[in-house]
């Protein structure tokens, strides 16, 4: 009979011999029948395997001994005599064969009697080897036998085969052979001999359901192989190495909080040594990545709080839980000893890839808080799709929203932004479309930094990356042209050709205002509608004006036009062909204006005669010069 709060299995009923007669108090008993109360509960914490009870069919082994001495509650002396001592087969409640007391006495010596002062049974020690196999003959007169476990308990019913149970030895029982008495049974509280690891995964962020049905979780460091001796529930274990053991995969469910999970368990030999940082679990196959979940001081901490550690190691019947939630990118764990007290603890998992890469040698700008921009990610270089997601930079970090994940742990990506800012007053980076590629924007192209992998893969510039724990790094590019005009004229004291550039008006005429970016390499098209005017800007206080201009070809009919205002109605015009100019200390002409550089023309204006220099910058400066004959209306 199972009871919920203490599981007994009565291996024998108390029979009893003899006359009977309605009218007598007492009975002449000539045999006491040998009873046994098993349970799985007892002083020791106990945790089955498989369900919290013994199943139909489980072989208990309990080694009985005949035990004589003058205090039997200190000396526990046994017979050297074989027919008094047998290891005992109990199945489904009852043992294989009929016992009684005196089976292990001798009634015709004193010294050998049961029923005589001293003398008494012990149970020595109970092993239960849950369908499997001790990997070394059990020792039957000292209760020590080999046990090893599997490093694959995938299978079902593999793991209770690999659970060990045992009972240690009890303290001795007396004979009492007296009527409606049951203290002549022998008592064997069984525990396990192992340990147990469960770990609950939760998909997390990222993750659905059906990511569970091919998740596999594997051990770390754990021993397989150990000598155990029930009657002093003692294990000892070789120094040749650890193992690594596939758990079993239990049904999938979801948490209290309604998030898929499963739960994956094994046994093992008990002092394993846990240690900070060592791997104890990799989980495989979670929609095709792999973490890798570390030991923690905080884990190791709350276990040795509950006793659940001796010296850093593992002990037998405890069960080491951890529920582990899985973000793509991310790992949150918590850790917990089941069954017996609730303990949590915070730990740390890493996703791992096959080329994974934690940091670069490429420098970051600085970057204000709020400052955004826009990313796409794909598989295709020529077809990067929509943006998957706007990145903002919280004055630390910048944060994805939505959050985007690696979508396993093959496939190399393609990562490409694009930010903007209105002019060079303004430093705010804002998040840009395809559709920003516009006169007066300073469009800001995106692309991977070339950069050293791990032993075998270098990354150039905006090649596919592999999926890593790491950030993606970025570096962004001007992919607009910058063009500044600068006015300059004789000293106005000193010299008579002094021009009055105030309020000096410059603008460019037949160019394109607009056009388009390919993502995938950062390429500006110009649109092939010229506007008659292109834009017109006064000049600030140091007769200067700048636009982001769109990267074009220069035509014929381009052209720069400066208005002074002289006093008279219109003012006087000033007229420069744009593709007339050439480089200082050259004769090649500007033909184009590209993305990433600046042209400043500087034009100086005197009564006489107009000299102007052209200074063609990437935005890092590269300096150059030119002349050009200015025309005037």
């Amino acid at each position: 009979m199972i009871f919920k709060n203490n599981i007994i299995l009565a291996l024998s009923v108390l029979t009893f011999a003899g006359c009977a007669n309605d009218d007598e108090m007492s009975q002449e008993q000539s045999r006491l029948p040998l009873t046994f109360e098993t349970s799985l509960s007892g002083s020791l914490p106990v945790t089955r395997a498989v369900d919290g009870s013994f199943d139909a069919g489980d072989e208990l082994l309990c080694y009985v001994r005949h035990i004589y001495s003058t205090d039997l509650s200190t000396d526990k002396n046994y017979l050297e005599v074989e027919s008094y001592k047998k290891l005992v087969t109990i199945v489904n409640g009852e043992p294989t064969e009929k016992l009684y007391w005196d089976d292990f006495s001798d009634n015709n010596s004193d010294d050998h009697y049961l029923r005589t002062a001293n003398h008494a049974l012990q149970s020595f020690y109970g092993y239960c080897y849950n369908g499997g196999k001790p990997t070394t003959d059990l020792d039957k007169a000292t209760g020590v036998l080999g046990w090893t476990t599997d490093d694959d308990q995938t299978p079902d019913g593999d793991m209770k085969k690999n659970d060990l149970l045992w009972s240690p030895a009890q303290n001795p029982v007396t004979y009492v052979h007296e009527k409606k008495n049951d203290q002549g049974k022998l008592e064997v509280p069984y525990s396990h001999a192992m340990s147990k690891f469960t770990i609950v995964v939760v998909a997390g962020d990222g993750f659905k359901a059906e990511d569970l049905d091919y998740a596999t979780v594997t051990l770390n460091g754990m021993n397989a192989k150990g000598t155990f001796t029930a009657p002093t529930s003692k294990v000892d274990v070789p120094t040749d190495g650890t193992t690594t053991v596939k758990m079993y995969a239990n049904t999938a469910s979801t948490t209290a909080d309604n998030k898929p999970c499963r739960a994956y368990e094994a046994v093992v030999v008990p002092l394993t040594a846990l240690t900070k940082d060592n791997l104890l679990a990799t989980i495989e196959s979670m929609s095709g990545n792999t973490y890798m979940v570390n030991i923690t001081d905080d884990m190791l901490t709350k276990w040795s709080e509950k006793e659940a550690l001796n010296t850093g190691k593992t002990k037998s019947g405890y069960n080491y839980k951890l529920t582990v939630t899985l973000n793509k990118q991310t790992v949150g764990v918590v850790a917990s000893l089941a069954n017996w007290s609730d303990v949590s603890a915070e730990g740390t998992g890493e996703i791992q890839f096959s080329a994974d890469i934690k940091t670069t040698d490429a420098t970051s700008s600085t970057f204000a808080k709020n400052d955004a921009f826009s990313l796409w990610m794909a598989t295709d270089k020529d077809n990067m799709g929509s943006i998957a997601t706007t990145s903002k930079f919280d004055g630390s970090k910048f944060v994805n929203s939505p959050a985007i994940y690696w979508p396993n742990g093959s496939a190399c990506y393609y990562f490409r932004a694009l930010a903007k800012t209105s002019s060079v007053a303004n430093k705010t980076m804002d998040a840009a479309t395809l559709d920003d590629v516009t006169q007066g924007t300073d469009l800001l192209w995106g692309t991977t930094v070339a950069h050293k992998g791990n032993a075998t893969i270098d990354y150039a510039e905006g090649a596919a990356i592999n999926p890593r724990t790491g950030e993606v790094p970025l570096v962004f590019k001007h992919a607009m042209s910058n063009v500044v005009i600068k006015l300059k004229t004789a000293d106005k004291d000193t010299d008579p050709d002094y021009i009055d550039l105030t309020g000096a008006k410059v603008k460019l005429v037949k160019l394109a205002s607009s056009g388009s970016i390919d993502i995938a390499y950062g390429k500006v098209s110009a649109s092939s509608t010229l506007d008659d005017l292109a834009f017109e800007k006064t000049v600030d206080t140091e007769y200067k004006v700048t636009e982001f201009m769109v990267p074009q070809t220069l035509t014929s009919d381009a052209q720069l036009v400066i208005t002074v205002a002289d006093g008279t109605i219109n003012g006087t015009k000033y007229s420069l062909k744009l593709s007339d100019c050439t480089l200082e200390n050259s004769t090649t002409a500007i033909s184009e204006w590209e993305s990433g550089k600046q042209y400043t023309y500087t034009i100086t204006l005197k009564k006489e005669a107009v000299l102007f220099r052209v200074m063609v910058q990437e935005w890092i400066p590269t300096k150059g010069s030119g002349n050009a004959t200015l025309d005037w209306d």
